[in-house]
């Protein structure tokens, strides 16, 4: 008969008179643990009046074991030494350990706090599941069956003793393949993927609008009329009222993760599924502040498993027509769209838990060194992704995007011609990516004496440029040494491409109640389903070296 096994981070009392008596709270009901689970997630909660009906029902003893051993025997119900009872918190224990030489062991590990964790055996008679969001579910315990509780030194270690000694247990809970589903809480879930997309949207429009104050100044500089004045205290106007636009937005966003926090905290949830927007960054802010171009990237919910994202090739002007005549129409490559499918990124990292604990800062720097590792991978895909299985339809290669012949040695004229390859209704907002190599031999290229590469000061921060367009040196971007290869581009990311994400990028912690506990160590996972390609091939352009 296979064991479920579960530990909790209790605080066992050991009476100081002499009795060897312990006492404490084996598992708090009602409360939904850390994630659970290999193949699947999940949270799992045992209900009240589980533990009671186990206890009224038992047909064998119930024993207080050490470390889960059959033979290291501290108390027993068969004797009454162990009284076990359910209030209203949960499943407490009352033992009186025999004063065997194990035993006295044991109380005096206990009475030292050595013993902190307790540990349950158990078999599962009935339960319940419903989906909360993405491969994410909640188990509900309502009948069970109780072997033994043990109070435990590692729980990892001991995990792993047990399958040693031949007990057979439970290493990854089956999940229905039809769950029931929560429509309250799929629904609030839309309602915060949509807040999500505003804001992404928004931010978005930021950037764009910055792009037209930089284009309002440089017009200003060169032409100090009332007209060129007018038009940079407009575009101002614009963009302060998207910053406040954004920061009501986020600040929307903010309340509904403080409302969400002290629910988890009344339901005494917090070591479960750690978020990076529950720190004082967004994780949307703290992802695409990663990257500069997974910000500018135009983001999409992919619902389904499928999308058709249609592309446009050209750019079509609207024209005087006599009455009655047809109007002209744009065309969309709809039968020749790109089709868009979830696909899975995601890193790890883990640490024994004498680490988390001696360094307190350790985990909310690890959440944000993964998320910023998804931020760049996204970054590079969007630059280079093959579109395979695994991977995003990258601008590179897409045979679509327009190209101009570049030689290894770069020149003025050929970084002339894919500048003007762009439309020049994008050029304005467009960046140069480069590969290092590339951009050290550009920034060598001198033309009437001076070199065609400047520096400026953005947001205290110097930038290269190339006509007044920003460079963001990549290390994505191939070097540019070989025949074949595209070592620059030069984009309006925010107009020529789609990011369409299925889910949200979430950091999750599995500790001690997960099967990672079996290495006495804590995960933290970071993952994300999303795919893009470009949708509009008037705002981008490549460099292709021929020779």
């Amino acid at each position: 008969m296979k064991m479920e096994l579960r530990v909790q981070d209790s605080k066992l009392r050991a009476n100081s008179d002499g009795t060897l008596t312990v006492s404490g709270y084996v598992n708090k009901t009602g409360q939904l643990s850390n994630i659970l689970g290999v193949t699947k997630r999940f949270v799992e909660k045992i209900s009240r009046g589980a533990f009671s009906r186990a206890i009224q029902s038992a047909t064998k003893d119930i024993e207080f074991l050490a470390e889960h051993n059959s033979k290291l025997i501290l108390a027993s119900t068969r004797n009454d030494s162990l009284k076990l009872t359910e209030d209203e918190q949960g499943l407490y224990m009352e033992a009186t350990i025999t004063p065997t030489s194990w035993g006295k062991d044991a109380y005096t590990l206990i009475e030292s706090r050595i013993y902190q964790n307790m540990s349950f055996g158990f078999r599962t008679i009935k339960d319940s599941w419903k989906l909360i969001e993405t491969n994410l579910y909640e188990r509900t315990i309502t009948e069970l069956e109780l072997f033994e509780v043990s109070v435990v030194k590692n729980p990892a270690y001991s995990q792993s003793t047990i399958a040693a000694r031949g007990i057979d247990l439970v290493e990854d809970v089956e999940i229905p393949a039809e769950p029931e589903v929560e429509e309250v809480e799929v629904k609030e879930i839309r309602k915060e993927q949509d807040l999500d997309l505003q804001i992404r949207k928004i931010q978005i429009e930021v950037e764009k609008q910055k792009a037209s104050v930089s284009s309002a100044e440089r017009m200003f500089k060169l032409s100090d009329s009332n007209s060129s004045r007018s038009y940079l205290e407009r575009t101002k106007k614009v963009l302060e009222e998207k910053r406040n636009e954004l920061s009501k937005l986020q600040e929307e966003q903010k309340m509904i993760e403080e409302l969400k926090e002290e629910i988890r905290e009344l339901q005494g949830v917090g070591a479960g599924q750690s978020t990076i927007s529950k720190q004082v960054a967004p994780i949307t802010e703290l992802l695409e502040s990663t990257s500069d171009v997974v910000a500018k990237s135009r983001k999409i919910k992919l619902v389904g498993q499928e999308l058709k994202l249609p592309y446009e090739t050209e750019l079509s002007d609207a024209e005087f027509v006599l009455d009655g005549d047809p109007i002209p129409e744009v065309s969309l490559n709809l039968a020749e769209a790109t089709k868009l499918s979830p696909k899975r990124i995601g890193i790890a990292q883990r640490f024994s838990n004498v680490l988390l604990n001696e360094v307190g800062v350790l985990e909310e720097h690890s959440k944000s060194k993964l998320v910023s590792r998804v931020g760049k991978k996204i970054e590079e895909e969007i630059l280079v992704g093959d579109g395979t299985l695994t991977g995003l339809h990258g601008i590179a290669p897409d045979v679509l995007v327009p190209s101009v012949n570049i030689a290894i040695a770069p020149t003025e004229l050929l970084l002339r011609a894919l500048y003007l390859k762009v439309n020049s209704e994008y050029r304005p907002f467009c960046k140069w990516y480069m590969s290092e190599q590339y951009f050290e031999k550009v920034a060598k290229i001198i033309v009437n004496g001076k070199y065609i590469v400047k520096s400026k000061t953005v947001d205290n921060k110097v930038v290269a440029t190339l006509w007044e367009h920003e460079i963001e040196v990549t290390n994505a971007i191939a070097a540019g040494d070989t025949i074949g290869q595209v070592p620059i581009i030069f984009a309006d990311i925010a107009n020529a491409y789609t990011l369409a994400i299925s889910k949200d990028v979430v950091v999750t912690k599995l500790g001690k109640d997960s099967i990672v506990s079996v290495s006495g160590n804590t995960l933290f996972m970071a993952e994300m389903y999303c795919d893009g390609s470009v949708h509009n091939y008037l705002a981008v352009a490549k460099g292709t070296i021929t020779a």
